[in-house]
């Protein structure tokens, strides 16, 4: 099956967009076209927001997110590309670089979830037990989310209601209320365009090999990590165990925001991109 592909907008060098668990690409955008103007932003969707597809019956884990990447960049003919993954896509994209490092000029990681150790390895016993869907929180608060609208701005005023946007300018919310939602299936309203299923299959499929793995990443190609000062999914202990990991990383925290900052601080998150992007490429 052909595999969708987004262009975002813009021209020059391919600057791919890997995005978080349950948020469309459209969500990005204030952050993304301040970038228009000097990259081609592409988006190759994960599987949730491909036409008509379920999640699988078994759990696969987020190497097969970087399956679908690398698949896809074959397909489209997308190499080399930098790439810019938020949340569980900066993951995707670290295990495709260290699989085809050929493929990307840069890795640019904003708030990647690089969980603890021991969180991994209590996800992978909650999957081994077969109880992951019903016992880990985060799958349980995806499954018990409102699916249906009246319409996208009853989407909006929903959203804007809830802790977790309260700090999103409007124009990213309203996006985000638009392209996360699609007309229902039922002919009535609108529902999520990304599945509360999908997000839960997601949020229990994290790659439990990951720490093992990561030295095998390539110091040739340039690495930023962003993080949310308040984020509760990149700690700071992860961070320092990174530094001694990835030597050659680069980090930057983005003061009095959390995990979701390129959706709340979306102009801040342009300006460290492109500035690291000028000292990796001054000649672009």
């Amino acid at each position: 099956m052909p595999q969708p592909l987004l262009h975002l907008g813009g021209d020059g060098p391919l600057l791919h967009l890997a995005v978080a668990n349950g948020f469309p690409p459209a969500t990005y955008l204030p952050l993304l076209r301040p970038l228009f103007e000097a990259y081609r932003v592409i988006c190759l969707p994960p599987r949730a927001l491909w036409p008509d597809e379920q999640p699988p019956a078994e759990l696969r884990e987020w190497d097969s997110l970087a399956d679908d990447l690398l698949a896809g960049m074959q397909q489209h003919a997308l190499d080399p590309v930098i790439a810019v993954g938020h949340s569980f896509g900066g993951i995707a994209s670290v295990l495709a670089a260290m699989r085809e490092p050929a493929r990307f000029r840069a890795l640019c990681l904003l708030d990647p979830t690089f969980l603890l150790p021991e969180w991994l390895a209590g996800l992978e016993q909650l999957r081994s037990s077969g109880s992951v869907m019903q016992d880990f929180p985060l799958a349980q608060m995806a499954l018990r989310r409102r699916r249906t609208f009246e319409s996208a701005e009853a989407a909006f005023s929903n959203f804007r209601g809830k802790t977790a946007f309260r700090n999103w300018p409007d124009e990213t919310l309203r996006l985000y209320a638009e392209h996360g939602t699609r007309p229902a299936a039922n002919g009535q309203g609108v529902e999520l365009a990304w599945s509360a299923e999908w997000e839960a299959y997601y949020y229990c499929t994290p790659y439990a090999r990951l720490w093992s793995v990561l030295p095998q990443l390539s110091p040739t190609i340039p690495l930023l990590i962003v993080r949310g000062a308040t984020s509760d999914t990149l700690l700071p202990q992860a961070v320092e165990m990174l530094r001694g990991v990835l030597p050659h990383m680069h980090t930057v925290e983005i003061d009095g925001h959390g995990h979701l900052f390129p959706q709340s601080a979306p102009k801040e998150t342009a300006s460290i991109i492109q500035a690291w992007l000028r000292d990796v490429f001054p000649e672009s």
